[in-house]
C-alpha cells in the first residue's frame, strides 16, 4: 500500500479541527491516535515487516479511533455501552461515508483496513480471519491496549469514565471481574459493574497482548504498575489489587523472557 504519512497527518488534523480541540476529551483522543500509530511502527519493526506493510499498520493506528470524535459530539461520552460501538462508527465514517479517500488514494488495502478497524475493540476475534488480517488486527489491538494503559495514568479518571474519583476509591471489585483477571483472561465487559471494575478491565488488556514488543512497551512505560498501585479506601479491594499485581507481573515476565 502506498501512503504519504505527511498527507495522512495533515488530513487527520483537518478532520479533527471540526471538533473542539480545546476539550480535554478531544485532545485525549488526538494524542492517543498519534501514540498508537507510533506503537504500531515499533511492533511492525520488531516483526521485520516490509515498508509497505509497516505503513499499512501505521495507517490503521492513525484511523482506528476516528469515530471517537463524532461519538463524543453525539453522546458526550466515550463509554460505548451507553452510546455506540466506536470501532464500528470509525469504520462506517471511513468506508461507508467515503472519508478514507481523505487519507490515501490507494484503495488496495481498503477491505483489510476496514476489517482491522472494525475489529479493534471486540472481546474475541472471529476465527475466520486470514493470516494477513489477523496480523494487522493484532498489531493494532496490541498498540491500542498498550496506550490505553498509559491514558489511564496521564488523564484524570473522571474525564475518562465520567465518574468522580471518590467513587473509585470507595468501590469494590466484582467477583466475576476478579475471577476473569486472576485466571489470566481479558475482563468480560459485561461483568464490569463498579468503578474499580473499569480499572481492572483496562489492566486486563495485558492478557490480550500478542507480541513480545508489546509486553516490552508496557514494562518500559511503567504505567501499568501505577494502575496496579491504585489507592483504594476499601481493604478487600487493596488486597485484590495486590494479588492481581503479582499475577500480572509474573505473566509479563514469562512473555518477555
Amino acid at each position: 500500500m502506498l501512503i504519504n504519512r505527511e498527507k495522512v497527518i495533515s488530513a487527520f488534523d483537518r478532520y479533527t479541527s471540526a471538533y473542539d480541540v480545546t476539550d480535554i476529551k478531544v485532545k485525549l483522543k488526538i494524542d492517543h491516535t498519534y501514540r498508537v500509530a507510533e506503537i504500531c511502527d515499533k511492533i511492525s519493526d520488531s516483526l521485520h515487516l516490509s515498508k509497505e506493510d509497516r505503513d499499512t499498520a501505521w495507517l490503521s493506528g492513525m484511523l482506528h479511533d476516528i469515530g471517537r470524535f463524532e461519538q463524543l459530539r453525539r453522546y458526550h461520552t466515550f463509554q460505548d455501552k451507553i452510546s455506540c460501538n466506536h470501532a464500528a462508527l470509525s469504520a462506517d465514517i471511513l468506508f461507508m461515508d467515503g472519508n478514507i479517500r481523505m487519507f490515501t488514494d490507494d484503495s488496495s488495502e481498503d477491505e483489510l483496513l476496514e476489517k482491522v478497524i472494525r475489529l479493534h475493540n471486540v472481546y474475541i476475534l472471529p476465527d475466520d480471519l486470514s493470516e494477513r488480517e489477523l496480523l494487522f488486527t493484532n498489531i493494532l489491538r496490541d498498540a491500542d491496549k498498550v496506550d490505553i494503559i498509559k491514558v489511564n495514568c496521564i488523564t484524570p479518571r473522571a474525564e475518562i469514565y465520567d465518574i468522580p474519583e471518590s467513587e473509585f476509591r470507595a468501590s469494590t471489585i466484582s467477583q466475576n471481574v476478579y475471577e476473569d483477571i486472576i485466571s489470566e483472561h481479558n475482563v468480560d465487559r459485561n461483568h464490569s459493574k463498579t468503578p474499580a471494575d473499569y480499572i481492572i478491565g483496562h489492566i486486563g488488556f495485558v492478557y490480550g497482548l500478542v507480541y513480545k514488543q508489546s509486553f516490552i512497551e508496557v514494562r518500559q512505560q511503567g504505567y501499568l504498575d501505577q494502575m496496579l498501585d491504585f489507592q483504594s479506601d476499601v481493604l478487600d479491594t487493596k488486597e485484590k489489587f495486590r494479588k492481581i499485581k503479582e499475577s500480572i507481573n509474573k505473566y509479563i515476565d514469562r512473555h518477555i523472557g
